[in-house]
């Protein structure tokens, strides 16, 4: 009995894991899935507060700087894009196979911003991972991170722009400087239905409990730390989705107000009224 109880939870375990990793969800017209690149827990060296407060208690919490790397998938019917690319194109390219995407079908990458673990997935053995596709950079990120040795090789695709800028008609580039001085989010829209791809807004689930806590990889953790706060009280209990590049089960869900500070309801763990 042991024996098959093990095996039915293996089973079940081990399927868990993987949906885990590809998360699906409508957004009014359009198909949205998230995807795990890679799982990783933060250093407690990485984490400042904003203040005078010993952060030491909240660090020790189980789970309290677990991050992941994800990568959002939208098909508009029209167009197949991707935000951002993670870190590795070999990983990423075999799950959009598990979904019967093509790198040949992806005709637009929108980039919140030019760090390795958001555009690695650019190129894959020193040639371009998605040949078919234009790369949407913000003017202010190409000025302050255009250096990257990924940049020479996709040059040709790259298509800068202002922003508050409609890359296309339901997708509006938002800026978030902070994280870098060019850090862009970028809001779809599809028949009342809003989600918000905001990039590195929050690293851990740490900074939902305590928005003060900021990672010393942010370029200006002052302006990082005010876009947080403005965006956690802006979409808490709302409805709206938000897609992170570093939060749990695939980013994808939305934020609630909790006892203390706010919380992420990932998408998989509820249903659409």
């Amino acid at each position: 009995m042991n024996k098959i109880f093990s095996i039915i939870a293996l089973l079940f375990f081990g399927s868990c894991l993987f949906a885990a990793d590809i998360v699906n969800m409508k957004l009014g017209d359009f198909d949205v899935t998230a995807i795990t690149i890679q799982y990783m827990n933060h250093k407690d060296s990485l984490f400042r507060y904003y203040g005078e407060k010993d952060i030491k208690d909240l660090l020790k919490q189980n789970g309290a700087t677990a991050s992941a790397i994800n990568v959002f998938y939208l098909n508009t019917g029209d167009h197949k894009i991707l935000f951002d690319t993670g870190i590795d194109a070999g990983i990423l390219l075999k799950k959009l196979k598990s979904i019967k995407v093509n790198p040949e079908d992806i005709d637009i990458i929108c980039i919140t911003h030019m760090h390795f673990d958001h555009i690695a997935g650019l190129v894959n053995n020193a040639q371009k991972t998605f040949p078919n596709a234009d790369i949407y950079i913000s003017e202010e990120e190409m000025m302050v991170n255009g250096n990257s040795q990924i940049i020479p090789i996709c040059s040709d695709k790259i298509k800068s722009f202002p922003q508050n800028e409609n890359i296309l008609p339901y997708i509006k580039s938002v800026p978030a400087f902070g994280h870098t001085l060019g850090h862009t989010m970028f809001e779809v829209t599809s028949k009342g239905k809003t989600m918000l791809v905001w990039g590195d807004v929050i690293h851990a689930p740490i900074q939902f409990q305590d928005p003060n806590i900021y990672l010393t990889y942010d370029t200006d953790f002052e302006k990082a730390l005010s876009v947080r706060k403005y965006l956690l009280g802006k979409y808490a209990d709302t409805g709206k989705y938000i897609a992170g590049a570093h939060l749990l089960n695939c980013g994808l869900g939305q934020i609630q107000g909790a006892k203390t500070g706010y919380k992420f309801v990932p998408y998989q763990f509820f249903q659409e009224k």
